[in-house]
């Protein structure tokens, strides 16, 4: 609970002899940190009367406990196990059981209205959203989200803007492998790595700001989560035991399973291009990449629904204790899926067409690219795939919400014989889902940064798409959130997890893929032999990877006002809430009384500054 800077000050500065507390003053020292001595300092609830008053209250409350607190409670109470004091109630369980139809918050209009008219404008800048509003409606989980969206889009302005010039460029000459664009790949590589290392600064003092470090650490079992009730190895309190080696078979066989998806993918790929070459003899031989484009970006759709939805099968199976060990191993599955089924067709595209027979034996064109430079080929499945995608995920954000609700409301109409009540109304909204849904709001994110980042060099432009497209992704997904779907269950979040893994793994990717294409793919080095080219890719590799590592060492993780201000934090609640002894209160100069003399001794072992 956050506790009340006033009080706090106050309390520091009395002290509480009785308990051996000297009184204290934490100077503000502006030139050390930016945050107050006081302010952002989170301690664990207490009902001890004394206590009460060092918890902040919002103005008119008359107690510390907030309504985002009371729903997190609330349903603490239900699904905690018996023997720790809830209900035992499985509710995603039961609800999938049938045994109930739905659970869930109901809306608050008045935050509806408030929150709509500060967060739905156009007019506002992506990191001018209303985020501690939205962590106090909807929970810190789904702040951070957002706070990440924004901050990812914060930083797209820079190479949005310079990919339209480098666009513009690549349009007015006519050549897709101009010698320009090799600079701004270099760019894209920079810019990603710095544009995570500064995320990784601003999530620490997001954690700071809403008492979320060490989240991890204090989290329940699932209530999904089975097995036999023991007394734990390391304290003798009851526990629930799942054997680790059957969870590791299980995951084993999940992991076999999406290998064998990604070759059918593979299949799917290579299937769509062996159509694209028959067309070349055909009338629409001239549009043939753009229908294996289409194809491509309705078979990665298709796809990546049916796969979604047995990734959650199979993660549910697997049986993990906490939510966070739920979303890591759900995330890896996602990624590995969607990165063979995203991106196979431009690999194919870069790396494998060039140097594939020219299937109508046409001297103008480069390998089974259809055109004299595959670089074109890729741009052009690029603007398809990632135009289509971005378009369509918003549509069906959107749209699918709005059916689904008219359909449920026709069934529930039927036979009715007054109107439905508020949490009636509420019942026949889209449902989001506590633990997927931003496991999808990710997945959607990583997908696009690897369009972007990946394939950059094809079309620079892709960067102002994915700009435009997160402007009005950040209002979109506050307009299904607020309008078209029940309330969320509030959840807490130190970090974003796995996806800080993934996209850093992704910037890595992105050096390897645009330094082949620059060499291999692009003809601005064909002048030069296979072996130099060779020995090119190596060194453009290592050069971005040593700026990376030099990056990532100059910036560090964690912010050193968060540092301090954790360190405060953990002095002042050990004093003021846990009340800590001082270590000097049996003071020393008690010890050292002589009534012998009637004067005061100085024993040989004192410091030297208490002799003074």
């Amino acid at each position: 609970m956050l506790l009340d800077r006033d009080e706090l000050k106050k309390r520091a500065n009395a002290g509480d002899a009785e308990k051996g507390i000297a009184s204290f003053d934490i100077r503000d020292e502006p030139d050390a940190t930016s945050i107050k001595p006081y302010d952002f300092i989170w301690g664990e609830y207490t009902t001890e009367e004394q206590f009460q008053a060092l918890f902040w209250r919002p103005s008119g409350s008359n107690t510390p406990i907030r309504e985002l607190v009371r729903l997190k409670l609330s349903l603490l109470l239900l699904e905690a196990p018996h023997f720790k004091g809830g209900a035992g109630l499985s509710l995603r369980t039961e609800k999938k059981k049938g045994t109930i139809l739905n659970y869930f918050p109901l809306h608050n209009h008045d935050k509806v209205q408030s929150l709509s008219a500060q967060w739905l404008t156009y007019a506002s800048f992506p990191w001018e959203q209303p985020y501690e509003e939205i962590k106090n409606y909807f929970g810190e989980k789904i702040a951070l989200y957002f706070k990440f969206l924004g901050h990812y889009t914060a930083w797209l302005i820079i190479p949005a803007i310079l990919g339209l010039l480098c666009q513009l460029v690549v349009i007015g000459t006519g050549d897709f492998s101009h010698p320009i664009l090799p600079f701004y790949a270099l760019l894209i590589a920079i810019w990603a790595v710095l544009m995570l290392e500064f995320w990784k600064r601003e999530e620490k003092f997001t954690a700071l700001q809403w008492g979320m470090l060490g989240f991890e650490d204090t989290q329940i079992d699932r209530p999904e989560f089975f097995g036999e009730e023991l007394p734990s190895y390391i304290d003798g309190a009851l526990t629930t035991y799942y054997p680790p080696k059957k969870r590791q078979t299980l995951m084993a066989q999940s992991f076999a399973l999406i290998g064998s998806l990604a070759a059918i993918v593979l299949g799917a790929v290579i299937s769509i291009y062996v159509i694209r070459s028959a067309l070349y003899e055909t009338v629409v031989g001239d549009y043939s990449q753009i229908v294996a484009s289409v194809m491509n970006s309705i078979q990665i759709t298709i796809f990546n629904i049916i796969y979604s939805q047995l990734a959650d099968h199979l993660t549910e199976k697997e049986n993990h204790r906490t939510d966070t060990s739920f979303e890591d191993s759900m995330i890896a599955k996602l990624f590995m899926f969607q990165f063979v089924n995203s991106y196979a067709s431009f690999f194919y595209l870069a790396f494998i067409a060039t140097y594939l027979a020219n299937p109508a034996d046409d001297d103008e064109n480069t390998g089974q690219c259809g055109y004299s430079d595959c670089m074109i080929a890729l741009a052009i499945n690029l603007g398809i795939i990632f135009g289509t995608r971005l378009t369509l995920s918003n549509v069906l954000e959107l749209g699918i919400p709005l059916i689904n609700a008219h359909l449920k409301d026709k069934k529930e109409n039927e036979g009715a014989t007054k109107p439905p009540s508020n949490a009636e109304k509420q019942y026949r909204m889209e449902v989001y889902d506590q633990l997927k849904g931003s496991l999808n709001d990710y997945a959607e994110l990583s997908i696009q940064f690897g369009y972007m980042a990946f394939f950059i060099t094809a079309l620079p432009a892709a960067a102002f798409g994915a700009f435009v497209n997160n402007y009005v992704e950040i209002r979109t997904d506050a307009y299904k959130l607020l309008r078209n779907h029940q309330r969320p269950i509030p959840g807490g979040v130190e970090d974003i997890g796995t996806w800080q893994t993934i996209f850093s793994l992704m910037a890595t990717i992105c050096v390897i893929t645009n330094a082949g294409i620059v060499v291999f793919t692009m003809r601005v080095l064909t002048m030069y032999s296979i072996t130099l080219r060779m020995w090119l890719f190596i060194g453009f590799q290592w050069l971005i990877f040593a700026i990376q590592y030099i990056v990532e060492v100059a910036i560090p993780d964690e912010p050193y006002e968060v540092q301090i201000q954790v360190q405060r934090a953990e002095f002042i609640t050990d004093k003021l809430l846990k009340k800590v002894r001082d270590d000097n209160a049996d003071s020393n100069l008690s010890k050292a009384l002589d009534t012998h003399d009637g004067s005061l001794k100085i024993q040989e072992d004192e410091p030297e500054s208490m002799k003074q």
